[in-house]
């Protein structure tokens, strides 16, 4: 039971991490504005490439996380605590309101200049698979054990398909308002997470800290 408990816990912490990274409460005006016109099947269209380009390049990093940090000589503790600095960073932006904004402005001109494909670009990357999401995957990686990560990435690209299909119900009920603050709110439990990680990777690389 205590194994199942921590098993589950630790679910959850990657879950929350890799989700909240993903934003798909903050991307629903951005997905609505770049998708503004279209039929309800060319949205959905869109938005099923968008979830598949995302979930592509995130198992692609995960799958191949350890062997880029072997070829790179990087240790996993110190990897550990960069990516608990970004993703601090990540948390600190999004409670700014500054997280993602210049993809949001690349979102838009991209749906100026062309409406094609725009479920793979930008809206799977890098609206919801970004440097942030994919440093993250390899964070929780070597943090938790493969199960765990595997079944964050797909427990996150569900949540993020139900969240974005039901992205007008949802604007209509939360409002752009509503929708930043529930990113916000989450992004306090990242925020406290990547303390967590900075401070265990540092205590494994300087045993003198414990």
């Amino acid at each position: 039971m205590n194994e199942l408990a921590v098993s589950l816990t630790d679910l959850a912490k990657a879950f929350i991490m890799l989700f909240v990274v993903m934003d798909p409460p903050g991307n629903i005006p951005i997905l609505l504005a770049i998708t503004g016109g279209m039929s309800v099947e060319e949205r959905h269209r869109e938005l099923k490439s968008a979830v598949i380009v995302a979930g592509v390049l995130l198992f692609t990093f995960a799958f191949l996380g350890k062997a880029i940090l072997y070829v790179l000589n990087i240790e996993l503790d110190s990897f550990m605590v960069a990516g608990g600095i970004l993703l601090l960073l990540i948390a600190l932006n999004i409670l700014q309101g500054t997280y993602q904004s210049s993809e949001r402005e690349s979102g838009t001109s991209a749906h100026i200049v062309s409406r094609s494909g725009v479920g793979a670009v930008p809206i799977g990357t890098p609206l919801l698979a970004g440097p942030g999401a994919i440093t993250t995957v390899m964070t929780i990686l070597q943090t938790f054990s493969d199960l765990t990560a595997i079944l964050a990435i797909i427990a996150a690209i569900i949540a993020t398909w139900i969240v974005l299909s039901l992205s007008e119900q949802i604007y209509g009920i939360l409002g752009e308002k509503g929708s930043s603050v529930l990113s916000k709110v989450v992004a306090i439990i990242v925020a406290a997470i990547a303390v967590q990680f900075i401070v265990e990777g540092l205590r494994n690389l300087f045993p003198v800290l414990g």
